[in-house]
């Protein structure tokens, strides 16, 4: 069964033509936006598409190789973050786990929701798949493990990235050692502290924004 579809295929396919509405070549920002409210509407997955739509409102679409940008950001499942107890899978995380800010501080996690996306959707918007930075894309051991992202997942600038300024990690896929991987199924981990921060991630920052 479809990781979206709950209960009946059919809603695979409202949750499919809800994403179409979204596609800036037929409709004005404002009627995207609507489109998802009445999407929402229709379905059982009112929480990612009110997300969606949030990201609608808030970000001018662009097209990256010839794709529609996938609008949010997140963690796949594997990809570790630094808690207070160590170093946590995303897929682990949980509401009031506390995370390593840029300050030094932990902070606990406010906020934390899953994307769910399956096959059928990874084909439809090509640009939902993850990008990968192996160990080191970005500088000596930077990152240390292999991570896995949305290509909308913010990658801070500093020292220890080599960046001069945040790049989405879908800007870094022209850089040896960074890829784009190709998925069946999979869910990224989106969360804040209940501020926008940056969050330490083998090696490297990553900008978590405050939900609007």
């Amino acid at each position: 069964m479809s990781v979206w579809s709950k209960t009946e295929s059919d809603e695979k396919t409202r949750l499919t033509s809800a994403f179409q509405k979204l596609n800036p070549a037929k409709s004005s920002m404002v009627e995207r936006a609507r489109a998802a409210q009445r999407a929402a509407a229709n379905t059982n997955f009112a929480d990612d598409l009110a997300s969606a739509q949030r990201e609608v409102k808030t970000r001018s679409i662009v097209v990256q190789d010839g794709l529609e940008a996938w609008p949010l950001p997140g963690l796949a499942p594997m990809t570790r973050v630094r808690t207070s107890f160590g170093d946590v899978h995303a897929a682990a995380l949980r509401k009031g786990d506390e995370v390593l800010t840029r300050d030094g501080s932990y902070m606990r996690i406010a906020w934390l929701t899953r994307i769910q996306l399956d096959e059928h959707i990874l084909n439809l918007k090509p640009d939902s798949n993850p990008v990968v930075l192996a160990p080191g894309a970005l500088g000596a051991q930077v990152p240390s493990a292999e991570i896995m992202l949305s290509p909308r997942q913010i990658v801070c600038a500093d020292g220890n990235s080599g960046l001069k300024r945040d790049r989405e990690a879908a800007m870094l896929l022209s850089r040896p050692g960074v890829r784009r991987l190709r998925e069946t199924a999979l869910s990224y981990t989106v969360f804040h502290v209940g501020r926008t921060a940056e969050v330490f991630c083998e090696g490297l920052y990553l900008r978590f924004a405050m939900e609007a």
